[in-house]
């Protein structure tokens, strides 16, 4: 769809409120489907550093998910005005024409945005998926306004968080609202298989033994074993990742 399939709210980026589109040569990882498929409601964590294709596995499972994705995507440089916006536009282009009041009764407080956006939510009798990918710098401020707003979540929905930094403290609100699951770097590693289909995908002789050694060095690191992928296929020659 573009841009002018969507009623785009005044001073949101559009591509930070859709599910994200995946690589060609995304290596599919429906193997770990059934950690983020759970019954509604829940609260899913998926956490590690960059480069462990944290957004990459959602935005998978999300495409097949028999439930509606209202998918978000918020950054450091994000107030909390702004981050009602994306949440607005974000259920727009799931439910056209929600919430015509987020424009009318302006201002509106963040958490009085989320208290209507879930009072609206649940009355539609439907289940959904809400998803934020995280790529703020965890700081104390932050994990209280997400403590006050998961406590306004409905229970039609189902909450997926997807964070670089732990935020221990928001648990507990996590848990009050139904099962509390983690997904991190052990879960998110590549295995061997996954090495492998990469590496063939690439014209690479997974089965010589110093370039099979030289990508398991990374230790399941997806992107660490991307940049040794096109390396080795680009020279023919096995790397020392140390």
């Amino acid at each position: 769809m573009t841009e002018a399939s969507f009623d785009i709210t005044s001073g949101v980026t559009l591509s930070r409120t859709l599910v994200p589109t995946l690589a060609p040569n995304f290596i599919s990882r429906k193997r770990l489907f059934p950690l983020l498929t759970h019954e509604t409601p829940s609260t899913t964590v998926v956490i590690a550093p960059a480069g462990y294709g944290k957004t990459s596995l959602v935005a998978e499972w999300a495409k097949q998910s028999r439930d509606p994705v209202i998918w978000m995507t918020i950054t450091n440089s994000d107030s909390t005005n702004e981050m009602a916006a994306l949440l607005i536009q974000a259920t727009r282009n799931v439910i056209p024409g929600f919430a015509p009041w987020f424009e009318t009764d302006q201002p509106v407080r963040p958490t009085e945005v989320v208290r209507r956006w879930g009072n609206e939510l649940l009355a539609t009798g439907k289940n959904y998926i809400f998803v934020i990918d995280n790529l703020r710098k965890a700081n104390s401020k932050d994990v209280e306004i997400a403590t006050k707003l998961v406590e306004q979540f409905p229970a039609n929905v189902s909450f997926i968080s997807i964070r670089r930094e732990p935020q221990d403290s928001a648990y507990p609100s996590y848990l009050s609202r139904g099962s509390l699951s983690v997904v991190g770097i052990n879960e998110l590693k590549f295995s061997d298989g996954e090495v492998k289909t990469l590496a063939e995908s690439h014209g690479i002789d997974f089965s010589d033994e110093k370039i099979n050694q030289s990508l398991k060095g990374a230790q399941g690191w997806p992107a660490a074993i991307g940049i040794l992928v096109r390396h080795i296929g680009k020279t023919g020659q096995a790397v020392d990742f140390e």
